[in-house]
């Protein structure tokens, strides 16, 4: 009975060291990139809701790791970073909206000037991955999903206004300048062999997050330490995405 339990014992050992040697030799590194597209609310223009995020299509770059626990499982580190354009023409039609009792624009003197840029953030996160073969050792499926945590760095929303009448200046901005929130993000793509320790990769990912922040109006006079705050507004502004990369994956 002892024996038994013995080889037993030393069986289970002689398992999880070959899986866990399966898995250290089984470690991929990928980099891919391509275009981003926004969706629902990131993409919206709407001037009447807080959450608009009046966003462009984009580029993302996206460095990952997999570690095999076995043939099909993996555990996944990845690093997701995505950049969009603000479509600054509708925008700026927000600003003038909102300050357009404290602008003259019909004086040539008054000038007003617009500072938009663009949606960036970045995203360390880890998950796991499944693989299925179409063809072993050559072309395999796979799927994946992640969460961490997401940096995200607030777009320059400004407006400044000099009204030469009054002798003071108007200006619209945003009061954040980042932001950190929990991100989402699925991920399937198709892999295939083309050296003994490299593989080219087609993705496609879903990534999700919130940007909160507040933008602020207000009138600065002579003085440039006197702020009057016309008004003050708390955006939340959904990013959402679906990206396609092609990369490229390196086994160890």
């Amino acid at each position: 009975m002892k024996n038994l339990q013995q080889k037993t014992i030393v069986f289970a050992l002689l398992v999880m060291l070959s899986h866990l040697s399966f898995g250290q030799s089984k470690v991929n590194i990928g980099i891919s990139m391509g275009p981003i597209f926004p969706l629902g609310n990131f993409s919206s223009v709407n001037n009447n809701t807080l959450s608009a995020g009046y966003s462009e299509s984009g580029f993302n770059l996206a460095i990952d790791a997999d570690y095999f626990l076995h043939n099909r499982f993996a555990l996944s580190a990845k690093l997701f970073f995505g950049t969009t354009t603000i479509d600054a023409d509708a925008f700026s039609i927000r600003l003038n909206n909102e300050l357009s009792d404290y602008m003259n624009l019909k004086n040539e003197e008054n000038k007003v000037n617009y500072d938009i840029n663009y949606w960036q953030w970045s995203s360390p996160m880890i998950g796991a991955k499944y693989n299925y073969p179409i063809s072993i050792n050559k072309t395999y499926v796979e799927i994946g999903a992640y969460t961490g945590v997401n940096f995200t760095q607030i777009p320059d929303q400004n407006l400044s206004y000099l009204d030469s009448e009054n002798k003071r200046e108007i200006i619209s901005q945003n009061d954040t300048d980042k932001d950190i929130s929990v991100p989402l993000s699925f991920t399937c793509g198709i892999r295939f062999k083309i050296k003994e320790k490299m593989q080219v990769r087609i993705n496609a990912d879903y990534f999700y997050t919130k940007a909160n922040y507040t933008h602020v109006n207000y009138i600065k006079g002579g003085n440039v330490t006197q702020r009057d705050e016309i008004s003050k507004e708390q955006f939340s502004v959904p990013i959402q995405t679906i990206s396609t990369s092609v990369g490229l994956i390196y086994t160890l």
